[in-house]
């Protein structure tokens, strides 16, 4: 009876450990049904990240902070299946440059000149906010 409930335990860690590697993988990677694509829980809390730091960096009222935000969002499904796509790690590194050279092209409609002068300065230089849009 103790070896039954012992190799019962054992299992049953076993399977919750399985199921949450398994929760863990999947919220980094966008997962495909059909012809759509399921983004991460993450991608919301990204963007609010990237428009929220911009907004304070570049001081951007609320109104133009949307705008941002929703841009980022909008930009995540090209980015994912480009990055989950058919292709070569080459091919997928200048569709990523064309879709960031894209989305700067949106900034650019969105944000002031000065401010999307500071926003390209900051891409130069590595900052934060940059980074953190090259992972999406």
């Amino acid at each position: 009876m103790k070896k039954v409930i012992l190799c019962s335990l054992i299992m049953l860690a076993l399977i919750s450990m399985k199921a949450t590697a398994q929760t863990g993988d999947q919220a980094t990677k966008p997962v495909k049904i059909g012809d759509e694509w399921q983004m991460p829980k993450d991608v919301l809390l990204r963007a609010k990240n990237f428009s929220e730091s911009l907004q304070k960096s570049l001081g951007l009222d609320d109104a133009v902070t949307k705008k941002v935000f929703n841009a980022y969002l909008g930009n995540t499904k090209p980015v994912d299946e480009i990055r989950m796509g058919q292709g070569s790690e080459s091919e997928k590194k200048a569709a990523l440059v064309a879709n960031q050279a894209e989305f700067d092209q949106t900034l650019k409609s969105i944000l002031s000149p000065g401010g999307f002068a500071q926003y390209i300065k900051s891409k130069k230089t590595g900052s934060h906010w940059h980074k953190n849009r090259l992972m999406t």
